[in-house]
C-alpha cells in the first residue's frame, strides 16, 4: 500500500491584485478582532481594579467591633474581656450575643458579667478606637472550678449612616492561655500587696517590742521592789 502525503503549497507568485486585497482585507478584520478583544478585556480589567479599590476603601471606612480576652493590665492571673472598635468609623447598636452565656466564678460575687448591660444592652455606640473592658474571671480559679473554656460570640452592629454591617462572629478560647510559658512581671497590684505585707508585718513587729518594752519594764520595777525590801 502506498501513502501518499499531500503538501498544500500556496503560489504567490500566482495570486493576483485581488488576492491580495482579500488577504489583507482580512487580516485588517483579524487586527481589528484582536485590538477590540484587548481592550474589552482591558476595560474589564480596569473596571475590577477600580471595584476593588473602592471596595477597599469602604471597608477601611468602615466600623470593626472586636471582641476578646485580654490580660488584665493590674494583675496577671487577671483575664478581661474586651470589646473594641478597630475600624475608622463610628460603630452604633452594637449587640454582643455569646454561646453558651458566660459563666466566672466571680458569679456569686453579685456581679454577673452575663446578665450586665454590656451583654444584655445594645451598646448604643462605639467611636473608632474605643474600649470597654470588664474584669471577666481569675485565671487559676476558673481552671479548678472546671467551667467553660470557649464560647462563640457574634457581633451585630450598624455603621455610622444606620447600615447594618455583617455579624462578625469570634471563637474565644481560654484553654490556649494556659500551659504556657511565660515571664512573670510584677505591677502595680503586686507592689501593693508586698506594701500591705510590709505595713501588717511592720505593725507586729511594733507590738512585739511594745510588749517586749513593758515586760522588761515590769521585771525591772520587780528588781527595783525586792531590792528595796532587803
Amino acid at each position: 500500500m502506498t501513502h501518499e502525503l499531500k503538501v498544500l503549497a500556496v503560489d504567490f507568485g500566482a495570486w493576483t491584485p485581488d488576492d491580495w486585497s482579500a488577504l489583507a482585507a482580512v487580516a485588517s478584520t483579524a487586527l481589528t478582532i484582536l485590538t477590540v478583544v484587548i481592550a474589552v478585556l482591558a476595560a474589564i480589567y480596569a473596571k475590577q481594579q477600580v471595584d476593588l479599590a473602592r471596595q477597599l476603601r469602604e471597608d477601611q471606612a468602615q466600623p470593626f467591633v472586636v471582641v476578646d480576652f485580654a490580660d488584665n493590665p493590674v494583675w496577671n492571673k487577671a483575664i478581661d474581656f474586651v470589646v473594641e472598635n478597630m475600624g475608622q468609623t463610628l460603630a452604633k447598636n452594637v449587640k454582643i450575643k455569646v454561646d453558651p452565656p458566660f459563666q466566672t466564678t466571680m458569679d456569686d460575687t453579685g456581679h454577673t458579667l452575663a446578665s450586665s448591660p454590656l451583654l444584655s444592652q445594645a451598646i448604643p455606640s462605639l467611636p473608632p478606637g474605643k474600649r470597654i473592658t470588664a474584669l471577666f474571671d481569675v485565671s487559676h480559679e476558673r481552671h479548678a472550678a472546671g467551667l467553660p473554656m470557649k464560647y462563640t460570640a457574634t457581633v451585630e452592629f450598624e455603621d455610622a449612616h444606620g447600615k447594618p454591617q455583617e455579624p462578625l462572629t469570634y471563637i474565644l478560647d481560654l484553654s490556649i492561655r494556659y500551659d504556657l510559658l511565660s515571664i512573670t512581671e510584677y505591677r502595680t497590684h503586686d507592689a501593693a500587696k508586698a506594701l500591705r505585707e510590709i505595713s501588717k508585718t511592720l505593725k507586729e513587729t511594733r507590738g512585739d517590742l511594745k510588749n517586749e518594752f513593758y515586760r522588761r519594764r515590769q521585771a525591772e520595777s520587780a528588781d527595783d521592789d525586792s531590792s528595796s525590801v532587803e
